[in-house]
């Protein structure tokens, strides 16, 4: 295996290292990898397996002096190897790589090397923290050197003094800050603590948190400080105002903002704005939101103050982004994954909470029961991707027809259930009819079919407490309703006796 002038030979230098990777793929992602990898002392990357020469993460190893090769059967070659990071994207690749490895090589694929991009960036941000703090605590030994210079002077001391608390006052409140990032779980808290280290850690008068939300390609506000909320706009676009400008290029400042100037819209008035900068929240290399901070004054971030909120912007990213997840995994545990809606057990749980309510303030509450008619006839003519289809189909309806306090959810199979809370049977009719009606005319387009196929529901109505004192007599009572109205025709809504 022949190496390029000037790089030393893996031979020579896997004895002397603790880890020998190497790597396959040369896409933006395996460049990331690299670059973080080649800090690591103790990590030697021995080389990288990628057929174009002109990706990056070739071009890098090139310039990084790492053996390059376009054929990823020579890494097996190496002396000493230990892993590979397979970035590769083909699965092709994939199976050659785990045929022929070398016994007590491992592989990373895709998920393994998002793990090792989350340990490096996790690795990095700490470093950065820590940069932080080392500067702070070189503060805090020239104020005591300086206190020490100035005992001869009482009002001198005494400022000093004064300086000696604020510095001690930011490293104590620096601290803490990152301190509660790690020990916050949900998204609001975390946007909350950010604007908060905002104003504490950079004085700022201003600070807002926005989310990037990207199905919708917009910024949405999760949290602010300095103004009533009604100051600033919920939503903004995300190729406006100062948010978008950071979005695309990073940490932006603009300490004289032109009266009225577009890139402070963010602002209900922009004209409150004087000066203003901005730090993208990132996950890699996604942005999932920005963080702003602004003033009605004239002001402008030193280098310094500058470098602080990109290290509050990096950290706090970091305890956003696992908030975010948190949030997936419990929506995940309650949702049903086909229909969107909720699950069995999510719905058991609810409807007794509901009913407690209900019975404590001897409001009325409702139960719908929907069922698909002929559903399983369907299934075998067409195929489950087709029901699917109309399962869902029959699920968006449900959704559109409800309001916010309103529950619905997948019972199983082809039964979905509604609760709704402050309603009484007539209201249920109400809602139930205009379910149905909608299935009834919707149209499924089958290729099997010249003309399109329609589907209906049937439907029972139970209400607490007239016809059941529990939630289990209730869903009992809904139940038979449903079956009356399938014995007595199908596509249509029964009440309970």
């Amino acid at each position: 295996m022949q190496h390029e002038r000037g790089t030393v030979s893996p031979a020579a230098r896997a004895d002397t290292a603790r880890l020998t990777i190497a790597m396959v793929g040369g896409n933006l992602r395996a460049a990331s990898i690299l670059r973080l990898l080649s800090e690591i002392e103790n990590v030697y990357v021995a080389a990288v397996a990628c057929a174009a020469p002109s990706a990056p993460a070739a071009r890098l190893a090139e310039d990084l002096g790492v053996f390059v090769t376009p054929d990823h059967t020579e890494i097996f070659q190496l002396r000493g190897l230990d892993l590979i990071v397979d970035m590769s994207e083909d699965p092709r690749i994939h199976a050659a790589l785990h045929a022929q490895k070398p016994a007590g090589v491992e592989i990373f694929g895709s998920a393994g090397s998002e793990l090792v991009w989350d340990l490096l960036v996790a690795r990095k941000r700490g470093e950065e923290q820590e940069k932080l703090f080392v500067e702070l605590q070189v503060a805090y030994d020239k104020i005591r050197s300086h206190e020490r210079r100035l005992q001869s002077s009482k009002e001198a001391l005494e400022r000093s003094n004064t300086e000696l608390e604020s510095r001690l006052a930011e490293i104590f409140f620096t601290h803490e800050f990152f301190k509660a990032l790690t020990s916050y779980s949900t998204v609001d808290d975390v946007c909350s603590l950010i604007v908060d280290g905002a104003n504490g850690i950079l004085g700022a008068e201003i600070s807002c948190v926005y989310l990037y939300e990207c199905d919708e390609a917009v910024f949405r506000l999760r949290a602010s400080q300095g103004r009533s909320e009604r100051a600033y706009r919920q939503e903004v676009g995300v190729s406006e105002t100062i948010l978008g400008e950071t979005f695309r290029r990073g940490l932006v400042q603009e300490h004289d903002v032109a009266l009225g100037a577009s890139s402070a819209a963010w602002a209900i008035d922009p004209a409150d704005v004087r000066s203003q900068a901005a730090v993208p929240l990132r996950s890699g290399e996604q942005v999932i939101g920005v963080l702003v901070v602004a003033s009605s004054t004239y002001r402008e971030l030193s280098e310094t103050e500058l470098d602080r909120l990109q290290v509050i912007g990096n950290q706090s990213a970091l305890s956003l982004q696992n908030a975010l997840l948190h949030q997936e995994l419990e929506r995940l545990s309650v949702t049903d994954r086909l229909t969107e809606l909720y699950n069995h057990g999510y719905f058991h749980q609810r409807l007794e909470a509901e009913v407690e309510r209900a019975a404590r303030f001897r409001h009325p509450l409702s139960l719908v029961m929907l069922d698909i008619d002929d559903f399983k006839e369907f299934n075998d003519r067409y195929g489950h991707p087709r029901g699917d289809e109309v399962l869902r189909a029959v699920a968006d309806i449900v959704r559109e027809n409800l309001r916010e306090i309103d529950v619905a959810a997948r019972y199983g199979g082809e039964e979905f259930v509604i609760v709704l809370p402050e309603t009484d049977t007539q209201g249920a009719l109400s809602v139930a009819e205009r379910v149905r009606r909608s299935v009834e005319e919707s149209v499924f387009h089958v290729a099997e079919e010249p003309a399109s196929v329609r589907k209906s529901i049937s439907v029972g109505i139970a209400t607490y407490p007239v016809h059941a004192a529990t939630s289990t007599q209730l869903v009992d009572a809904a139940d038979k309703a449903m079956y009356d109205a399938k014995r007595d025709g199908k596509n249509q809504v029964r009440i309970a006796q």
